[in-house]
């Protein structure tokens, strides 16, 4: 559900309530479309949030706090030089349309008292912030439009303000069941075909698709049937949801309700009124502004999660590749080892055939005493002696057996760097808010992944492990990145309780908190299904997990974060299933 006409009605009536005679104390442009404004009224600190942003464009109070930009903006410069200290007088909403006229009195540098005005339009991919005198000449806007951009409407600096075409829609505030009919006839005569829900979109002010969709849903109608088609009843039907949501919003009867992902808890939609067509988990929230604030930074929150994951994932992705290829370079030096001892051998034979080799020979045919009965034609150059050939020979050969011997080193290194890598991507996959994420940083930049990405109150991050509990009743913690699998593995879990790992898979750390106390087989299965679920083997079957005492499994010096070693291991073999998950999550 957009920030539609309905929703700016509901939340710019509480707004009145609340911000009506308050002054603006402080002004801020925390995003290039996004504007906001600090307010006292008498004791009470408010913050009101406008943004003008396409895919979150709306207007309410707010509890969050955000981060500013070192350096504000002109448009921000501009606000606090006509507004701040000023008070807010008036707050009108043009028709049920997403249109605002906010009126702020002040005083100009000669101290006589002038009449600002903020002209807010939340209208998607054009909604826009205008400021104007009380002549309506606009002094600037958050977004310019030129005649480029429209050339029926200009919205610049000097110009007059001219409220965009809205259409001329019926407003639910003022209608009765004459007014309904009459545009139903109007409607039938002129677009026959045309749909029941798109007919609501079209007539009536403040009224998006999805609150047509639900009004329809209400009326017990199918939403894409052509108006010409319908019944007595159904009209009837219709016109009373319709008449019952106009007295809601007169009389300010307002539920918000937020829908949330039935799996992932992610914000799915809101409305200032249940939806009884949603099949989401549902939040009644108090207060409009409230609902409004709560599903905007779940979303924020979750936009956000995923741009830093995207990123992550990019960054480890790149440095895996290039692991990748050198492990490859590294492969293909180790393979020259045979070459390598026939250097060795070459120069051997020589040595002991020196006195039978010819100066000026091209090659030489010898006996290999490794192998009696066989003869290795060996090349020689003809301007060195026969014992230069056999000192060059041994020359590649410690050159190549230098190389290898370096190259079977790195290319552990890099097999580990790999395992590390790929077990950062499981971690990314597990993060499920900013805390994960930002220790997910942490990690990299210290280990010289990443460069100034980490903020400074990252620090403080208290992401925690996931917590679960078996079907006996053992509580499971599950580390959800390299810097919990360290916690819960060297600090929190205690000797005797079992430390489970997805065996040579890249994946979580998991404890079952049993203090030494016997297990049963299920809640063994159990902890191993989580293990193999937060692995790279999340997709797989059969995947097996290796389980023993905490106090079998350590860290040893200089290792990686999240990396251990372990013993006296068994192994259970367990297939992932996310409704098992879900059964066990607390």
């Amino acid at each position: 559900m957009p920030f539609d006409g309905i929703s700016m009605y509901a939340a710019v009536s509480e707004l009145k309530d609340k911000v009506l005679g308050s002054r603006i104390t402080k002004i801020y442009q925390p995003l290039k479309d996004e504007v906001l404004i600090n307010l006292r009224r008498i004791s009470d600190e408010l913050k009101l949030i406008i943004s003008a942003n396409p895919l979150n464009c709306r207007i309410h109070l707010t509890q969050n706090n955000v981060e500013n930009p070192a350096a504000p903006p002109m448009f921000c410069m501009l606000l606090r030089k006509y507004l701040i200290g000023g008070r807010i007088r008036h707050i009108s909403q043009f028709n049920l349309e997403r249109l605002l006229e906010i009126t702020i009195e002040n005083n100009n540098e000669f101290m006589q008292p002038v009449e600002m005005k903020l002209f807010i339009e939340i209208m998607g991919k054009h909604s826009n912030i205008i400021l104007a005198d009380s002549s309506g000449t606009i002094i600037d806007c958050i977004k310019r439009i030129t005649s480029d951009v429209n050339r029926f409407r200009q919205v610049l600096p000097g110009e007059k303000y001219v409220m965009p075409p809205v259409g001329d829609k019926i407003n639910l505030l003022s209608i009765d069941r004459n007014i309904i009919m009459l545009t139903f006839e109007s409607s039938v005569e002129k677009i026959p075909s045309q749909t029941v829900s798109k007919w609501l979109v079209d007539n009536f002010a403040g009224v998006s698709g999805a609150s047509a969709h639900e009004m329809v849903y209400r009326a017990g109608m199918n939403e894409s049937k052509p108006i010409s088609k319908i019944t007595c009843d159904e009209l009837d039907s219709l016109v009373k949801v319709i008449l019952n949501l106009a007295d809601d919003i007169r009389s300010r009867n307002f539920d918000p309700v937020v829908y949330l992902d039935n799996n992932t808890n992610n914000p799915e939609d809101f409305w200032v009124f249940p939806m009884f067509h949603k099949k989401e988990k549902s939040t009644h929230i108090s207060g409009v502004n409230n609902a409004i604030d709560f599903y905007y930074a779940k979303k924020s929150a979750v936009t956000a999660l995923e741009h830093f994951k995207k990123h992550a994932l990019g960054e480890v992705s790149r440095n895996l590749k290039k692991a990748n290829q050198n492990l490859l370079h590294l492969k293909k030096t180790l393979e020259k080892t045979e070459e390598m001892e026939k250097y060795r051998l070459w120069g051997e034979i020589l040595y002991a055939n020196l006195y039978r080799i010819k100066p000026g020979a091209k090659e030489v045919k010898l006996p290999n005493f490794y192998n009696p009965g066989e003869e290795i034609v060996i090349p020689l150059h003809e301007k060195y002696t026969p014992a230069r050939n056999a000192q060059v020979y041994f020359n590649r050969y410690k050159k190549m057996h230098s190389a290898i011997t370096m190259s079977e080193t790195r290319m552990q290194e890099t097999l580990n760097e790999i395992n590390y890598l790929e077990n950062i991507l499981v971690n990314i996959q597990n993060s499920e808010n900013l805390d994960d994420i930002y220790d997910i940083y942490q990690e990299l930049e210290s280990q010289g992944y990443v460069k100034n990405h980490v903020k400074k109150n990252m620090e403080k991050s208290k992401s925690e492990p996931l917590k679960f509990k078996s079907s006996d009743g053992h509580i499971i913690y599950v580390g959800k990145n390299n810097r919990q699998n360290d916690i819960l593995t060297l600090k929190k879990a205690k000797p005797e309780d079992i430390w489970l790992h997805a065996k040579e898979i890249p994946g979580s750390h998991v404890i079952i908190d049993c203090h030494g106390k016997d297990v049963t087989e299920k809640t063994l299965i159990e902890a191993g299904t989580l293990a193999a679920y937060f692995s790279k083997a999340r997709n797989g079957s059969n995947v097996p997990v290796d389980y023993t005492l905490k106090k079998y499994v350590r860290k040893p010096a200089g290792a990686k974060p999240g990396f251990v070693i372990y013993d006296h291991q068994k192994t259970v073999y367990v297939t992932p299933d996310e409704d098992t998950i879900k059964k066990l999550s607390l």
